[in-house]
């Protein structure tokens, strides 16, 4: 057909006025009927929500300018006439575009046709036709890539100025970035070591596309091999993975099938190979190896890829073998803020450590890293934006006054390789901010403290002045994100709360679905029950999180929004037989010797089979290669390998505590000088200071850890704990008064049938913690400020308990024993002139749980000889430093105390990774 008759043939052509009509109306029906039917999802899911009622279209959210008051009323104040019409069109014009892409970005998530199709459509695209989703590509036998990295491997050079120059909107140079970060951690004498972890498809080509069979060279963008001569002729060390990794894939499996990361055995091959890097390169001080031990794990789940597409039941999931690093007293490996190595990483670090990621935990990058390197670890850990999220993270604690950098001699940088072309590459000042206080009325600052102690969370009110918001679900390879707020003019019952300003984490997406949190709009007046930051940082810090970009904000005090499982539910105390009540001793005063410091007499000369067993029986467990932590001994006893490793190392003091901490940092490692300087500050403050030191379990029963020596021996006042007594003399000389607890226990040996110890665990028995709570009473009672206080009545109840203890293992391993609980109970209370301070010693038979019993303590059987309640200060872990940075936060400079008592374990003179720093509690 010529042109011209097919231009005859349409002019023409008619149709109908039906026809016509016909057409229109259905073009109009089906234009209309996509958001007709978004209208009436709405307004449904707003009323199964229990939302106010609006009968406008989200669409018109695009015309909102409720939270741009504020903005308008301050360009009042500074403009008038046309320069503000001007400006405020210019204003509402920007926030016209903002909205209206948060409403394209939103209505994905929500559109009701999307819901209602989108599964099938996606299961045909998937299962009919492998091609994946806009996120994930459908690889060979099941493997799930992420398209960032298929991108970063298949896209242009992103070192090449028409790349960058696209991505001008972000800063996209990482040479210029990290090259800055190394040279100002070179001016603080701290070696960077860049680790860029490599995408699966960069070791797995072959499970992607059938091009590939045999690699010689991992893949990568062409810019890599520019990247890695650019950085080295800066002088930057970078150890790159990759290659080690291609090398070993043929042994095990190295990346997770349905996953965006590696392996337990991929990680933990790289950690190896950090370890020898960081040790052939000399890059590390020589310190005392730290005996961590692993135990075997698993975890079953299925990837985050697979999570990312509506057809994730058709994919089975993955079971991993994990090795857990636990510390050597056993409990959870965790990182070391005094430690001089401090790992930057994203979630190629965070997988198999956090909890939320569904793969397990206390298996990670960095707690590989720690096993093989035999030292402590610091670490910030974020997942997602490793191009600068961590960096950022560390410069605002430093900005906050927070040298997270002191100590450090090696920085590992460890990120997504497909940041190098995808990532905003932001410059980060490391600068150290004097770290400042906003002042605080005295109701302000008592609202802060009670939100520590809050259990659901304390209620505070305030404005929101600024507000980020989290990644669309399903968008990113994490399926949750904390988000953070700014709030103004905070108060908590009517009274400021923490200078009127605070920052609010928050989740603000969880396992792909947003939360309320998000329907908050800058402007609004909220009232949100909130728990300090600190208290949850462990559990949620290493989540993405989408931060605020106002540096004002990094001096603020942080809090998060309560949830139901922030906190673990103490466990219920045991029911209470009846049995008959025991009345309180009176308190007797004792002599005015008792007042001074204790003398610590010299050791008895020991039989010459003990002199010789003994040491050699130590030696011995030192030097085989056992990992547990519990050695066993004689009659089913188990003893702390920790502890016989401190009484093998001799003098721990002075010049000689360089050599026999564990403690990264120099000078924390001297108990002498920290104890000392306690002791110092607390004579100005007019205080009083006991030390109790427990001995070691094996120095009270050394018959129970070696064959031959007998009881007789023990009971016949044989010591072995020379060191510690020359130690205790040291502290005698220095004025400070202590408890020789190894001399009572051994001539309470002499007279009781109750061990003092737990057989299967590294705490004292109640036995050991009545005869202590009678010692500090005889101690205590005749100073004059004791006799002067009115004292309460308590009650003594002996029941016996079956316990499991700390050492053991597997069923059958448990002890029964006889425990004294004290009724009524004698809570902790602040406003008492004594105070308890140390390591788990304080909080064994008093917290429960894995404690064991609650109100048959230390604390509550001291409370019952002195007739006085007590304050409380106990930490799990080291008492050495911990128990003091806790009572120096309170910021009260211990006012109204009397007394202090500092119990602490003594293998902490030498195995406390943090040490003995000098705190100051009391501040001028």
């Amino acid at each position: 057909m010529s042109k011209k008759n097919a231009e005859a043939g349409i002019e023409s052509t008619e149709v109908s006025c039906a026809v016509k009509w016909f057409l229109l109306v259905a073009f109009i029906c089906t234009i209309t009927a996509v958001p007709l039917g978004q209208y009436i999802f709405e307004l449904k899911a707003s009323t199964q929500a229990g939302e106010k009622l609006s009968l406008l279209p989200k669409a018109f959210a695009a015309f909102s300018y409720d939270d741009q008051a504020s903005d308008l009323a301050k360009l009042r104040m500074k403009q008038s006439g046309i320069g503000y019409g001007i400006a405020a069109t210019q204003l509402i014009n920007d926030k016209t575009i903002e909205n209206a892409r948060k409403f394209e970005s939103s209505i994905e998530e929500e559109s009701w046709l999307l819901s209602a199709l989108g599964p099938t459509v996606e299961k045909v695209l998937i299962g009919a036709l492998g091609s994946g989703s806009r996120d994930v590509y459908c690889g060979k036998d099941g493997w799930l890539f992420f398209r960032p990295t298929i991108e970063y491997l298949t896209g242009g050079p992103f070192l090449a100025p028409e790349v960058m120059k696209r991505r001008a909107e972000v800063q996209p140079d990482p040479v210029k970035a990290i090259v800055d970060f190394k040279n100002q951690l070179a001016k603080r004498g701290i070696e960077l070591v860049v680790l860029p972890s490599p995408a699966k498809a960069s070791i797995y080509p072959e499970r992607f596309s059938s091009r590939y069979t045999t690699l010689s060279v991992p893949l990568q963008n062409p810019s890599y091999p520019e990247l890695v001569r650019r950085l080295e002729s800066q002088g930057v060390r970078v150890f790159d993975p990759a290659p080690l990794l291609l090398q070993a894939k043929g042994k095990q499996e190295l990346f997770l099938k349905t996953d965006t990361h590696w392996t337990p055995s991929g990680s933990e091959l790289v950690a190896q190979s950090l370890a020898g890097y960081l040790t052939k390169n000399g890059l590390l001080p020589q310190v005392p190896a730290t005996a961590y031990t692993r135990v075997a794990s698993s975890a079953l789940n299925s990837g985050d890829l697979a999570a990312m597409l509506k057809t994730s039941s058709d994919y089975a999931k993955q079971r991993v073998e994990l090795h857990q690093v636990r510390l050597p007293d056993g409990t959870p490996w965790s990182a070391s803020r005094g430690a001089d190595v401090l790992v930057l990483g994203d979630s190629y670090a965070n997988i198999f450590a956090l909890e939320g990621m569904g793969w397990g935990t206390g298996s990670g990058l960095v707690e590989q890293l720690s096993y093989h390197l035999r030292r402590p670890v610091d670490s910030i850990l974020i997942n997602d934006k490793g191009s600068f999220s961590t960096r950022q993270q560390l410069g605002k604690e430093l900005k906050r006054g927070e040298d997270r950098l002191a100590g450090k001699k090696v920085v590992v940088y460890e990120f997504a390789a497909r940041e190098l072309a995808l990532g905003d590459w932001k410059m980060v000042d490391l600068s150290v901010g004097k770290r400042r206080e906003a002042p605080k009325t005295a109701e302000a600052a008592q609202a802060v403290e009670a939100a520590k102690t809050a259990p659901d969370g304390l209620l505070v009110e305030g404005v929101i002045e600024e507000i980020t918001r989290p990644p669309r679900p399903g968008s990113t390879a994490y399926k949750d994100a904390v988000i953070a707020m700014h709030l103004k003019q905070v108060t908590s019952g009517g009274k400021p709360f923490a200078g009127s300003q605070i920052v609010v984490f928050s989740w603000g997406m969880r396992n792909d679905t947003h939360s309320p949190v998000n329907r908050y709009k800058r402007g609004e007046r909220v009232s949100l029950k909130l728990r300090p930051w600190s208290q949850v940082e462990k559990k949620y810090g290493s989540y993405q999180r989408i931060e605020l970009q106002n540096e004002a904000t990094m001096l603020l005090d942080i809090f998060w929004l309560a949830q139901p499982d922030d906190a673990v539910t103490p466990a219920a105390p045991a029911a209470k037989p009846a049995v008959k009540a025991e009345p309180a001793a009176q308190v007797q005063p004792s002599t005015e010797a008792d007042q001074k410091a204790q003398p610590a007499t010299l050791p008895a000369a020991v039989g010459a089979d003990v002199k010789v067993l003994f040491p050699k029986r130590v030696a011995e467990i030192n030097a085989d290669k056992e990992e547990g932590r519990a050695v066993p001994g004689v009659d089913g006893w188990l003893f702390s390998r920790q502890e016989l490793s401190h009484i093998s190392k001799g003098e721990f003091w002075g010049d000689a505590a360089q050599t026999t901490s564990l403690a990264g940092k120099p000078d924390s490692r001297d108990p002498l000088a920290a104890i000392l300087d306690f002791k110092q500050q607390l004579d100005r403050a007019g205080i009083e200071l006991i030390v109790v030191p427990v001995p070691a379990k094996a120095h009270v029963y050394p018959d129970k850890l070696v064959a031959g020596i007998s009881a007789a021996q023990v009971n016949s006042g044989n010591r072995l704990d020379t060191v510690h007594q020359q130690f205790l003399q040291m502290l005698g000389k220095a004025g400070v008064e202590y408890l020789d607890l190894t001399r009572l226990f051994l001539d309470a040996r002499k007279g009781t049938s109750a061990p003092l110890f737990l057989q299967k665990d590294t705490h004292w028995s109640p036995a050991g913690i009545s005869i202590v709570a009678r010692a500090l009473k005889e101690k205590i009672a005749s100073r004059p400020w004791f006799q002067a206080l009115e004292k309460q009545q308590f009650n003594r109840n002996k029941e016996s308990v079956q316990v499991q203890g700390d050492l053991a293992e597997g069923p059958g391993s448990s002890e029964t024993v006889t425990i004294s609980r004290i009724t009524p109970s004698p809570a902790p209370d602040r406003n008492s002139p004594v105070v308890l301070l140390g390591d788990s010693h304080t909080l064994i038979f008093h917290s429960g749980g894995d404690m064991h019993a609650k109100d048959a303590g230390l604390l509550e059987n001291l409370a019952f000889e002195l007739g006085l309640n007590l304050d409380l200060v106990g930490v799990r872990g080291s008492g050495a430093t911990p128990a003091r940075i806790e009572l120096a936060r309170r910021r009260d400079n211990m006012a109204g105390k009397k007394l202090a008592i500092w119990c602490f374990t003594v293998r902490e003179y030498t195995e406390s990774q943090t040490g003995w720093r000098k705190v100051p509690v009391i501040r001028p």
